[in-house]
């Protein structure tokens, strides 16, 4: 088998990755300085002078091409990614990252006209329901989205990072105050008062000793920490990053979904030996292909995967009933709000945001350290 070669973060390429190896991606969008919604993390370009004439939101198209960044429109003429979108079962996890405070843009105004840029671009593409999140660490996201009548479901990332400083180590420790201060059961409280379905959060609120900073008594993956995440959640949808390997098992069977850089489709096992499937929710395992992959052996596991590829079917082939049946034992293991009839009629329309899932960080993952 040849060695991956991983795509560079946010590209097209890696996002066609993303989008079919796994449940969906995550990416970043940006305005450029001509307002075209351009696919970028950083608040600026890499080179030398001052930070604003390097910024993304003062620059053209063309100049950004230049350092190989895509814009919203490649994404979308690449038929592979809008075909898997389309069909259902696959989600897209939107970043929309705020300018560095030297460009002095008003964030409302960049919100609205980022959310109208993304509407009108995706308004052809008919979606199915719960196939695409619109996040923020702006606290204006909700606010704003509820202004404009935004009709994409948005979510406030926590904690809190701002859009400046130079690097990543300055920007999480200015965030620690933030997260210090807040919990999970606050966050649930916030997003749910600004009408939002699902959270969005560090690892660090679920998992380690830094659970036991936030106020009141730590949520987690297993025992009492679970049943408090669980009924603080009440079926929302909770996705968090980063997501290490050794933990991914936990998180998708707590019923989070996962923002990952663990996108190599040769990974076919956990470090604990166990198989890791990437598609539980675009293409959930049957109960058959369940045993078989857990009694393989390692040499086994790859052709098996692929052999599971091909034979079963995605969430949007799956009949009716097979739906329903999923959805219910999430429900009642996670301790989701409604009846199984509901949520029987939900997965009808989409995916449930409870439902976890794997996403790509930036398509196949980060490829630089900010």
């Amino acid at each position: 088998m040849s060695t991956w070669e991983q795509p560079d973060e946010n590209s097209v390429a890696a996002l066609q990755h993303g989008m079919e190896f796994a449940d969906g991606v995550e990416f970043d969008l940006r305005i450029d300085g001509e307002g075209e919604l351009v696919i970028y993390h950083d608040e600026f370009v890499p080179g030398k002078g001052a930070i604003r004439g390097r910024c993304v939101e003062q620059l053209s198209t063309n100049e950004l091409r230049g350092f190989g960044i895509a814009t919203m429109d490649d994404l979308l003429k690449n038929r592979s990614f809008t075909d898997h979108w389309q069909d259902g079962g696959k989600t897209v996890d939107i970043e929309f990252k705020i300018p560095h405070p030297v460009n002095r843009i008003d964030t409302d105004k960049y919100l609205g006209s980022a959310m109208e840029l993304l509407g009108q671009k995706l308004d052809s593409l008919d979606l199915p329901a719960r196939s695409i999140l619109v996040s923020s660490f702006s606290p204006r996201i909700g606010p704003v989205a509820n202004s404009v009548g935004f009709g994409i479901p948005v979510t406030r990332l926590m904690p809190r990072i701002r859009s400046w400083g130079r690097y990543w180590r300055v920007k999480r420790t200015v965030a620690m105050p933030h997260f210090a201060r807040t919990s999970v059961r606050s966050i649930a409280r916030t997003v749910r008062r600004d009408g939002m379905e699902s959270m969005g959060m560090a690892m660090e609120y679920l998992s380690g000793w830094t659970r036991w900073i936030n106020p009141g008594p730590p949520v987690g993956l297993n025992g009492k920490g679970l049943e408090r995440l669980q009924e603080i959640r009440r079926g929302m949808g909770l996705f968090v990053w980063p997501a290490p390997l050794e933990r991914e098992a936990a998180l998708l069977r707590a019923g989070v979904s996962i923002v990952t850089d663990h996108m190599d489709p040769q990974v076919v096992e956990r470090p604990d030996g166990s198989p890791r499937w990437p598609r539980p929710a675009s293409q959930p395992l049957d109960e058959e292909w369940s045993a078989r992959l857990g009694q393989a052996s390692s040499n086994e596991l790859a052709e098996l995967m692929i052999e599971a590829s091909e034979s079963l079917p995605s969430w949007s082939e799956l009949e009716p009933g097979n739906r329903a049946s999923i959805v219910k034992e999430q429900g009642l293991r996670m301790r989701w709000k409604g009846t199984e009839e509901r949520w029987a009629r939900d997965a009808e329309e989409g995916l449930p945001w409870g439902s976890p899932r794997i996403l790509g960080h930036r398509g196949a993952g980060k490829t630089h350290s900010s």
